[in-house]
């Protein structure tokens, strides 16, 4: 779905129910980890055993979607800064292998470290399909992992209800059905209504939200007077949501992950298994 989103009046966020409470949950939790160390420790111990040289895998199939880019690395040292420069692992022998069709075959990338990409361009990744991934490093260490994708998964819906979400107040219109247009007729202003993705659940673990803007030099939605200059410039225009039930259907979409004015593409990926699992495990994913 694409959106733009303005500013209404002074643009001010408003406050959040509960807010203080969980600022203070918070910082009681630091300080009871604060009170348990100790200055004199070694600085080895705040380490748990390194999997220094462990084969770390990074690929998402995405259904209907063309192969993916494969990044292959080994696990630095705890002290060592990451590159793909320093983690990039060659010479490996990366494939696909399609259950009841081809196998996709990798070949390593000559302009990036540990990249390997489909050797042959145009296939795309089926619903509801197992796929077997099968790594051979140069030095004979071996990995596998398994797959079955999703069912195809849209959204007819996407709405802008009321502040109680009971009633509707615009139904959203998509890029496809609406192409440019779509900004113009998604226009909202910022925090005003409830966004809401309607949707035939299937049957996955959870779903995932990704959001982006696509107005890289558009200026903050909210005021942030708070922040100085150091904070400001951390603060990304790409976020993504932890794993969602979805239980009947609809997400809600939170304003709180949208900091800048502009249009925005936001997407809303069925999980298998494996990204869910990661999803779960893996802080500010």
């Amino acid at each position: 779905m694409i959106a733009r989103f303005r500013k209404a009046g002074n643009g001010k966020m408003p406050a959040t129910p509960g807010k203080a409470s969980r600022s203070l949950a918070a910082a009681a939790a630091l300080a009871a980890i604060l009170a348990g160390c100790s200055a004199e420790r070694d600085p080895s111990e705040l380490f748990g055993p390194s999997e220094e040289g462990t084969l770390v895998i990074d690929a998402v199939l995405l259904v209907d979607q063309a192969f993916p880019t494969i990044i292959l690395t080994r696990a630095l040292a705890p002290d060592e800064p990451f590159s793909l420069e320093a983690a990039g692992e060659s010479d490996a022998a990366i494939v696909i292998r399609e259950e009841g069709g081809d196998d996709i075959v990798y070949v390593e990338s000559r302009e990036t470290f540990g990249a390997y990409f489909p050797d042959v361009h145009g296939s795309v990744v089926k619903p509801l399909t197992r796929y077997d991934l099968s790594v051979i490093a140069a030095d004979g260490d071996r990995l596998s992992a398994t797959t079955t994708t999703p069912a195809r998964f849209a959204i007819p819906e996407w709405l802008l209800l009321d502040e109680d979400g009971e009633g509707v107040r615009q139904e959203l219109a998509s890029f496809p059905e609406a192409g440019e247009s779509t900004y113009v007729r998604n226009s909202l202003v910022f925090s005003d209504g409830l966004l809401e993705a309607r949707f035939e659940r299937p049957d996955v673990p959870a779903f995932h939200i990704g959001i982006s803007s696509l107005d890289l030099e558009s200026d903050f939605v909210v005021d942030l007077d708070f922040l100085d200059s150091l904070d400001l410039a951390m603060i990304e225009r790409a976020a993504s949501s932890p794993a969602l039930s979805g239980e009947d259907g609809t997400i809600r979409l939170p304003w709180f992950a949208i900091f800048y004015q502009g249009r925005y593409k936001i997407r809303i990926h069925a999980l298998d298994e494996n990204w869910y699992d990661f999803v779960r495990s893996t802080p500010y994913f």
